[in-house]
């Protein structure tokens, strides 16, 4: 056989039998009983043990959904695309990058029974018989579906991957040999993306963020130790069943003659007079109230029949004299305030396990809002992840990353990486996450158990799941407006037009540290830290994608002043100062310059914001028209690229780059009435009254100024 027949003849391809692992060649989590892996010939294929993220919930594949005739070779080709070593060097013919990870497969299969379903209609029996004209076929197809750009473009993406392994699959399983579409990628095929790629996350409103953050700061630094003494007590009564033996003596029905568990009933009821406490009470079908036998049971730690069947140990309760509450409640008295008044009276039994998940979720709402991390990050942080900087005093949170993770072959790494920077927490995180470790024993810090150990019923991580997290915030909000309403309070979470999700988190924090309003509650401290260290800590390296968040939000706040600001001068506004003419040139270009535009990545808005059109500040009684060699201000580094900003705090008078709107001169009218007062008072300290008046002097000098330049001589 010559060379060129060799090379011509076909390969022989491996093919997974029906009892091959599916999860063969993947890193798998620890512990994983690899007798339960799924296998070739199951119908749906269980993909959670090679998911390392402990906050995923359990993901399989469902191949019934795949037309019938196709259902063995999209197997065959998931298998490879799963287990493959040779992935990298035929994707890379492809002219497409990196293997996919685990949970990437659900889509994919998604993706490609777009395909599929499509021969399926067309009457094809084999991929090998699709055509390159079929596939032209197929790419109107995908042209003309109401789908968006991205999942049209997921669809053909699909096809090509599907192409690249065409030499590992059997002959009836692959693809055309010319490159799908003559190899021309998708932004060729569909032309580029129409759609606002800035950020489609859309905010938490303030006020219902702002109402959030105040009351999981309560929950935190008020309520957490009542609740946790609340869980201790529970802890050791939750579950008791009949037949279930204390370490201590077992104890039996009371034998005529013997005293049984008589004293430890006559101490239980002796305890409750002591303390003032009412017997704990159930309501009967008939409505009257009983004492909650079961609960009593529990705190004698009696069986159930055992205090059902021995009449002298319910009468010696019912004789005793103590009434019987409207409901079961633990021995604990509340002492957190809220406002001054302890904010319950009581904690039911019941409402334990409520009052431990709400709290919970208070401390995850503070740990994933005021670090900005992921919330798979979040949810994956470890006890002891607290640190304390010995330099900088900073609280630091140490963690994992799974986003941008990937080896020196561009993969994706299964157990994520350690962060190389850390995120900066102010000290309430520090607080919640101190909170936190106290409710659980678990190595993860946000476990799916809080209460009980539900690990074995639990068919993911370790970690509580987006999905059950999403679920606690918005239960957070109810439990709050719940309290509210039955104490006649008014500071409830307004509720937000659309479901609270941790997503919106990160989005919410870019838009409050660009916007900084005020009213900001629990987090107001936060500020100084957010504007300087922001960036130095969980932002620290772009590839955190909190950098692109906040230059997004700086754009669009910027973006709105000057829309603002060029209404204003429409309408006849005055403005005055050596950089009145600068301000007006600016605003007038840069609305026009800007109007309509789309910007698609954080390096674009980045790129962006440093226009000179752009560069207009407010301060305190002055707006800074911001030209960097004529600044006399002590220039700020911006920390998240190369340009400078002006620090308004610190604004000299006699900076050429100041201008003066109407809305400035208002705030100086403001001060200098409030001056005039000051000074007026001839019981002021000499120093003060000297001091506050050459400040009115200068006051009134700059809106005198203002008003002679004003066009007309309209002054007011």
């Amino acid at each position: 056989m010559s060379q060129d027949e060799a090379a011509r003849a076909p390969k022989e391809v491996f093919l997974p039998g029906p009892g091959m692992v599916v999860l063969h060649n993947r890193q798998l989590r620890p512990g994983t009983d690899r007798s339960t892996l799924s296998v070739v010939g199951d119908m749906r294929w269980n993909l959670r043990p090679a998911i390392l993220e402990d906050h995923m919930a359990s993901v399989s594949i469902n191949f019934a959904l795949v037309p019938k005739r196709f259902r063995d070779i999209a197997k065959i080709y998931i298998w490879m695309e799963l287990n493959c070593e040779e992935g990298l060097t035929i994707l890379r013919r492809a002219n497409i990058n990196g293997k996919l990870a685990v949970f990437t497969m659900v889509s994919q299969l998604r993706n490609l029974r777009g395909l599929l379903d499509w021969m399926d209609v067309h009457g094809f029996t084999s991929i090998a018989d699709v055509t390159p004209e079929d596939l032209e076929d197929y790419l109107d197809a995908v042209r003309d579906a109401e789908l968006t750009h991205g999942y049209r473009s997921d669809l053909l993406q699909a096809v090509r991957r599907l192409w690249a392994f065409r030499e590992l699959l059997p002959p009836e399983g692959r693809l055309p040999e010319m490159p799908p579409w003559g190899g021309k990628e998708s932004r060729v095929l569909l032309g580029k993306s129409r759609r606002d790629r800035e950020n489609g996350t859309p905010r938490i409103q303030e006020p219902t963020m702002t109402m959030a953050v105040l009351w999981a700061a309560r929950f935190v630094e008020d309520f957490a130790e009542d609740i946790i003494a609340a869980l201790d007590e529970f802890r050791p009564l939750f579950g008791f069943k009949p037949g279930r033996h204390s370490p201590g003596a077992h104890r039996r029905v009371r034998i005529p003659g013997q005293a049984g568990a008589a004293p430890e009933v006559g101490a239980l009821i002796e305890s409750f007079r002591a303390s003032g406490r009412d017997l704990p009470g159930r309501q009967r079908e008939d409505g009257i109230w009983e004492p909650d036998w079961p609960f009593l049971a529990k705190l004698l730690d009696l069986g159930l029949t055992t205090m059902q069947k021995n009449q002298a140990y319910r009468d010696m309760f019912l004789t005793s004299g103590i009434p019987v509450a409207h409901g079961t409640f633990l021995a604990l008295r509340p002492r957190g305030l809220l406002d001054g008044e302890p904010w319950t009276k009581s904690i039911a039994y019941d409402d334990v396990k409520q009052l431990v998940r709400t709290l919970s979720t208070a401390c995850f709402l503070l740990v994933a809002y005021l670090t900005g991390c992921r919330p798979g990050e979040a949810l994956n942080l470890r006890r002891g992840c607290l640190r304390r900087d010995r330099v900088t005093k900073l609280w630091e949170v140490h963690g994992r990353k799974w986003k941008n993770a990937r080896d020196e072959n561009g993969e994706k790494i299964p157990e994520g990486q350690f962060r190389d920077e850390p995120w900066i927490a102010p000290a309430l995180v520090a607080t919640a996450i101190g909170v936190q470790e106290r409710l659980h024993d678990a190595d993860v810090l946000f476990p799916v158990w809080l209460v009980a150990d539900e690990r074995a019923e639990h068919e993911g991580g370790e970690a509580r799941t987006l999905a059950s997290i999403n679920d606690d915030l918005n239960l957070f909000v109810t439990w709050v407006n719940s309290f509210c309403d039955r104490h006649g309070r008014s500071d409830v979470v307004p509720v937000d037009p659309r479901r609270l999700t941790s997503s919106r988190l990160r989005r919410t924090l870019a838009w409050f540290i660009c916007r900084r309003p005020r009213g900001m509650v629990a987090a107001a401290v936060q500020y100084g830290h957010l504007r300087v260290q922001i960036t130095q800590g969980y932002a620290g390296t772009y590839a955190s994608g909190f950098p692109d968040d906040l230059a997004f939000e700086r754009w669009l706040s910027r973006l709105e002043d000057l829309q603002d600001a060029d209404r204003r001068m429409k309408a006849g506004e005055h403005v005055s100062g050596p950089a009145a003419d600068t301000y007006r040139s600016r605003v007038s270009g840069g609305t026009r310059k800007f109007a309509g535009r789309v910007l698609r990545t954080g390096a674009e808005a980045r790129h962006v914001m440093a226009n000179a059109s752009l560069q207009i500040y407010s301060g305190r009684g002055m707006t800074c028209v911001f030209t960097a060699p004529t600044a006399r201000c002590e220039l700020n580094p911006s920390l998240d690229d190369a340009r400078v900003t002006p620090d308004t705090e610190g604004c000299h008078p006699a900076c050429v780059n100041i201008c003066r709107t109407e809305d400035n001169i208002d705030e100086l009218r403001a001060e200098a009435a409030e001056l005039r007062a000051v000074v007026a008072d001839e019981a002021s300290p000499p120093i003060r009254w000297e001091r506050e008046r050459r400040r009115l002097a200068q006051l009134d000098q700059l809106i005198e100024d203002h008003e002679r330049g004003r066009i007309g001589g309209d002054a007011r």
